[in-house]
């Protein structure tokens, strides 16, 4: 009998297997994060998942532009959270120059 492989055993978190884990939280978030869930129509538990799987996963977007964002973040010498808040910025000073929905596809339709 071949002997086993040790990558699970070493780490326990590369598997898809589902652990149980215990967080304590203020009950405003818990409030806020069950309305977020009730509105999408989502139970708790899968849609913090999602957005924890999102963080880790750059929100699903292309290699290429993980890729492109994990650099910039490591040139910028910032941690994902601060990053997020920096892309944030960013966007936030994009609004006050050019206004809220500036970029949807119907808006440039209006400007020409």
């Amino acid at each position: 009998m071949p002997p086993k492989s040790k990558t699970n055993e070493a780490d326990p978190f590369s598997s898809t297997e589902k652990l149980m884990q215990t967080f304590r939280m203020p009950r405003e978030l818990v409030k806020f994060l069950r309305g977020e869930a009730d509105q999408e129509g989502s139970d708790l538990t899968s849609f913090v998942n999602h957005h924890f799987e999102g963080l880790r996963t750059w929100f699903g977007l292309p290699g290429a532009a993980s890729v492109l964002l994990e650099a910039d973040r490591a040139a910028l010498k910032m941690r994902r959270y601060e990053y997020l808040l920096h892309l944030l910025f960013q966007r936030s000073m994009e609004l006050r120059e050019k206004g809220p929905g500036f970029d949807l596809p119907s808006a440039e339709r209006k400007k020409k």
